[in-house]
């Protein structure tokens, strides 16, 4: 446990029981709180191309679930401003470190390709070694 410069608590385990107890708090010595998680290194993010716009973002997570065995925590289309396409990649992050190469909807073997997010950079001395 650690504070925050912004005057919050930080809460780290490794054991996902004391994890689910922590995220289930709702006050904490006669103060209310809310919980969170930060989905930093328990999860990846990884890109699938040409998924038609008028499919739903739930009925591909449902297939992706249910095909792959992937716990689908997040998606997001990727559309450029003022396009129309009937096609978007889809950016999806899954609960998982590791990730295969190709994920199978729709009865077809899709390839993808792996999301990395740019390194946090500070805005006052431009160091990659911590956020500002």
């Amino acid at each position: 446990m650690k504070y925050t410069r912004q005057g919050k608590i930080l809460f780290a385990t490794k054991d996902p029981l004391c994890a689910v107890q922590l995220l289930s708090l709702t006050k904490f010595m006669e103060t209310d709180i809310s919980t969170d998680v930060i989905w930093e290194n328990i999860c990846s993010r990884f890109l699938i191309f040409d998924i038609p716009v008028n499919t739903s973002m739930e009925e591909l997570a449902e297939e992706i679930q249910g095909e792959n065995d992937l716990d689908v925590i997040e998606m997001r289309r990727v559309l450029k401003q003022n396009s129309v396409k009937d096609m978007s990649p889809v950016l999806i992050t899954v609960l998982s470190t590791t990730i295969p190469d190709e994920i199978k909807i729709w009865f077809i073997n899709q390839k993808i390709q792996h999301f990395i997010d740019r390194p946090r950079q500070c805005t006052k001395c431009y160091s990659l070694a911590h956020a500002s």
